[in-house]
């Protein structure tokens, strides 16, 4: 749901929107969170291919993505860590998708 749709559901409904409900937009994250995933989505994924599991992204080229998209020298460290979190969750969600398949 969208900023704008919860603003208009909350209308609709007469309620007051609560600050914990609002949908948090893109633009909205901290510019070092922004710069990560848009280096995250640029790196290649790493799969098993005899099993299916996600084993994470391949961060060679790393280097040249952050040139490219100019993120600043000093941001680089913090980018990185951040792209390392937004893969711990990615890959624990993958995870429980097909562990939730198997099941069905």
């Amino acid at each position: 749901m969208t900023k704008v749709a919860y603003f208009e559901m909350c209308e609709a409904l007469g309620s007051e929107p609560l600050d914990d409900e609002i949908p948090v937009d893109f633009e909205d994250l901290y510019v070092d969170v922004q710069e990560a995933f848009g280096v995250y989505s640029k790196l290649k994924d790493d799969w098993d291919t005899m099993n299916g599991n996600y084993l994470g992204k391949n961060y060679a080229g790393i280097l040249d993505i952050f040139t490219i998209l100019g993120v600043p020298e000093e941001d680089r460290r913090t980018v990185f860590d951040l792209i390392g979190i937004i893969d711990i969750y990615r890959s624990k969600a993958l995870a429980e998708t097909k562990a939730s398949m198997k099941k069905s």
